[in-house]
């Protein structure tokens, strides 16, 4: 049930809301001029909040290019649109309801887009990943950008999922067959030359939904990069090479991605800190936000 709470949450915000908007927009002629900029602020506010913030791994990667070029015509054809010879005015109530609805989502979206700022003094890591194209879930600098941002030591954490065919993260919006999440079984890499710290194996991989609040980062391993403490998190039981002390090169397999500890479903988790405070993460020089694609061979 939760499941299907969730998925029909972010259907509305991700996809049906915006769509409205869109199509509200799409509909009118500029005249009267107050009223269409106030449905050209409740589009663009709904939609760049869908495009920049939304989880689009659940619907699939073309879906949101295709949002995004219906909102570029929908601004088009409102403009091409015939004016009429006596427009209808438009309540103020109306107008204005659709100013601030546009304007709270599109601060949203603002937010979403600020996470590309990248902090100083990030670490360079390699891209933990290989085989395939992957999915920025969570990353940034922001909160809009970032679920972790408000947490001292994985504020620039990321989190990746792999994209099937379809451009989605697994087959079904939230199926309970592991095997069905794209990322499930990879195999994850070591991000640098480095010592191993400490490491966890040997947690079950659990139904995705169910979380386990005692071991929150569940199979993981730490290791030593430089003078940052990395995590890559939520791995599969069983999967870990490694032991604690022992040296592991840049791109060596570690482990392989799962659905272990407080993870709703498969995803790799990847934070860096020193000295108990989040360090920020560039994987092969790039600064990672939300709904990033990364395309590894």
């Amino acid at each position: 049930m939760h499941a299907v709470v969730d998925a029909v949450r972010l259907f509305l915000l991700t996809i049906l809301f915006p769509l409205v908007a869109i199509a509200l927009l799409w509909a009118r002629s500029r005249r009267p001029l107050g009223g269409w900029v106030a449905t050209l602020i409740l589009a663009l506010g709904v939609a760049g909040f869908s495009i920049l913030a939304a989880p689009w791994g659940w619907f699939g990667m073309p879906l949101r290019y295709t949002l995004a070029a219906t909102l570029v015509l929908a601004i088009v054809f409102s403009l091409r649109r015939p004016l009429p010879d006596v427009p209808k005015p438009d309540s103020p109530v109306r107008g204005m309801v659709k100013i601030l609805v546009g304007l709270f989502f599109g601060g949203v979206a603002v937010g979403a887009l600020s996470g590309r700022q990248v902090p100083p003094q990030p670490i360079e890591l390699a891209f933990p990943l290989q085989h395939g194209i992957f999915l920025v879930a969570h990353g940034g600098s922001t909160g809009p950008s970032n679920m972790y941002n408000p947490d001292p030591v994985q504020r620039y954490a990321v989190d990746l999922v792999a994209l099937n065919r379809a451009g989605m993260r697994a087959s079904g919006l939230y199926p309970p067959d592991l095997k069905r999440y794209e990322i499930f079984d990879k195999d994850v890499l070591s991000p640098c030359r480095g010592t191993v710290l400490s490491f966890v194996d040997g947690l079950p991989d659990h139904v995705p939904g169910t979380l386990d609040a005692k071991h929150l980062a569940g199979n993981h391993v730490v290791i030593r990069c430089r003078d940052a403490a990395v995590t890559l998190a939520h791995l599969q039981q069983g999967s870990l090479r490694v032991h604690v002390g022992s040296t592991v090169s840049m791109g060596q397999i570690v482990g392989r991605a799962g659905n272990s500890g407080q993870s709703s479903e498969p995803h790799l988790h990847v934070h860096a800190e020193r000295a108990g405070k989040a360090v920020p993460i560039r994987f092969d020089g790039q600064w990672l936000v939300r709904n990033d694609v990364v395309r590894r061979r």
